[in-house]
């Protein structure tokens, strides 16, 4: 097993939505954390329209150039579809392809504007990942495969 590590962020939908500074430490295959330069994982919903919070996290970088590259460019839009998340963490992180490990699927729609964007979207199942912690503010969280 192999490692994605990286800062990113907590997204949590809604009219009050928030953008929560945020740490991965992913336990994954070694062919997966050799392959995913950006990522997008919900441990929590079913399907897209159940989705409260998203982490989005760039591989080996620091908050600040986190914070920076993707999260201000997040609040400058105010309002933003999956596909407008997805589109800004892979192009901040200069990534042809974002990996979203989840128990569901994107629709078409994001998945076709992505690709209109020149963004390729990987679908993983959210066990995928052995093992994580997640680092937010005070909050420290444990996520282990069933």
């Amino acid at each position: 097993m192999e490692y994605i590590i990286g800062a990113g962020a907590i997204l949590e939908s809604g009219e009050n939505g928030t953008i929560t500074p945020a740490n991965l430490h992913a336990h994954v295959a070694p062919a997966l954390a050799e392959r995913v330069k950006v990522a997008a994982v919900d441990f929590e919903g079913s399907s897209p329209e159940s989705l409260l919070r998203l982490l989005i996290v760039a591989k080996g970088w620091n908050p600040g150039i986190f914070r920076t590259h993707v999260s201000d460019r997040l609040r400058a839009q105010r309002t933003c579809t999956l596909a407008d998340v997805l589109q800004t963490l892979a192009k901040g992180a200069e990534a042809d392809e974002v990996h979203l490990f989840a128990h569901w699927l994107p629709d078409d729609a994001t998945v076709a504007e992505l690709e209109r964007a020149g963004i390729g979207l990987v679908s993983h199942p959210l066990e995928s990942i052995e093992a994580a912690s997640v680092v937010a503010g005070q909050r420290h969280r444990r996520y282990r495969a069933a």
